[in-house]
């Protein structure tokens, strides 16, 4: 469960920090979802993220794990 609540906190984060209209959901709706489909809704998002400045670029590299 503490998986599941850090990786909402993620999405969560993700989401205010980006303007992410592909990804349109509510974010309460998140806590419904599975945790696989959270590791594949943030994969997504991290990977549609391609055009990013260096500030961002370094602040998504706490997101990725080695």
């Amino acid at each position: 469960m503490e998986d599941k609540i850090k990786l909402l906190e993620e999405i969560k984060e993700l989401f205010d920090r980006q303007n992410l209209k592909e990804f349109e959901i509510s974010k309460e709706l998140l806590e419904y979802l599975e945790i696989e489909d959270l590791r594949n809704l943030k994969r997504k998002i991290l990977s549609s993220l391609s055009n990013l400045d260096d500030e961002q670029k370094e602040w998504l590299k706490g997101f990725i794990k080695d």
